[in-house]
C-alpha cells in the first residue's frame, strides 16, 4: 500500500504521502496531537523536512473529494517512525478539527511537505516570538532549536489556563501567557506584542508572528511603518482569518 501511495516530485523536491493514523492524544483541553507512522520508504522522503516545517493536509469529506489545509507539524521523529501534527479543537466548525475529533488509530491521511532543513528562523540574539493557538506547533518546535546563547520572550494566546504547554528549550526563554476563549471576536495579542520593549544592547533581533489575519495586519504595519523594522529580521504571518476558511 505504501508503494503505491507514496510519491515524490524530485524536481521541486516535494512529497506528497498517505500516513496511518498510529494514535491521538488531548494535549490540552483544546488541543489534539495526532500521532502517524513513518513507514520505511516515507522515511527516506523525511530525512530533509525539518520539525516545525508546514504541511498540507488533505482531508477527505462525505463526497468522496478532499479539501486542502495548511497546518505545520509538530515533530518527525524518524528514531520513533512518528510524525506528530496539532490541531487546534474547536468542534465541527472546521474540517480539519472535525477529522482530528472523529480520527482513529488505523485512519488514513494524505499529507503534504517540501524538503528543507534550513533553520525555522535566522541566527539572532534575541527571538520575539507571538501567535495565537493555531502558532503553537511552530512556536514550540522554534523553542527547542533554538541554541543555549541566545535569549526569547514568547507570547501565546490560548483559550485558558488549562490549554498552556511546557515550552521546552535550553535558550534563555520567558513566557507570557493571554488567555481568550473567543478568539474570532478578537485578541489582545496585538496590544500586549507592542507593549514590549527589546534588551538593550542586542546586536540581532528576530520577530516571529503567527496568528489571525486582523491580529497580523495590524503588528505587521506596527513593525514595519511605526517601528521601521528590518524587513529581513521578521517573518509575521497570518494563519487564519475570523469568519473565513482557506478554502470551501
Amino acid at each position: 500500500m505504501e508503494n503505491t501511495l507514496t510519491t515524490q516530485i524530485k524536481e521541486t523536491k516535494k512529497i506528497r504521502s498517505v500516513f496511518t493514523v498510529k494514535k491521538k492524544l488531548l494535549i490540552t483541553p483544546h488541543l489534539i496531537r495526532v500521532v502517524f507512522h513513518i513507514g520505511e520508504n516515507q522515511a527516506e522522503l523525511l530525512a530533509n523536512v525539518k520539525s516545525g516545517s508546514n504541511n498540507k493536509i488533505f482531508i477527505p469529506t462525505e463526497e468522496n473529494s478532499t479539501v486542502m489545509r495548511t497546518y505545520t507539524n509538530r515533530k518527525i521523529d524518524l528514531e520513533k517512525h512518528e510524525l506528530s501534527i496539532d490541531f487546534v479543537a474547536h468542534g465541527d466548525n472546521g474540517p480539519a478539527s472535525a477529522w482530528a475529533l472523529k480520527t482513529n488509530p488505523g485512519d488514513l491521511l494524505e499529507i503534504g511537505m517540501k524538503e528543507s532543513i534550513k533553520p525555522l528562523v535566522p541566527n539572532a540574539d534575541f527571538y520575539l516570538l507571538a501567535g495565537d493557538a493555531t502558532a503553537l506547533p511552530v512556536i514550540c518546535a522554534i523553542a527547542e532549536q533554538l541554541p543555549s546563547y541566545v535569549s526569547a520572550k514568547i507570547v501565546l494566546e490560548v483559550a485558558g489556563k488549562e490549554d498552556e504547554l511546557i515550552l521546552c528549550s535550553v535558550a534563555d526563554v520567558s513566557i507570557e501567557w493571554l488567555h481568550n476563549p473567543h478568539p474570532e471576536q478578537g485578541s489582545r495579542l496585538a496590544e500586549k506584542v507592542k507593549s514590549i520593549d527589546f534588551p538593550s544592547g542586542v546586536l540581532k533581533e528576530y520577530v516571529y508572528i503567527a496568528a489571525e489575519y486582523t491580529t497580523v495586519n495590524e503588528l505587521r504595519s506596527y513593525f514595519k511603518t511605526t517601528l521601521e523594522w528590518d524587513p529581513h529580521g521578521m517573518y509575521i504571518c497570518s494563519y487564519w482569518k475570523a469568519g473565513q476558511a482557506e478554502n470551501p
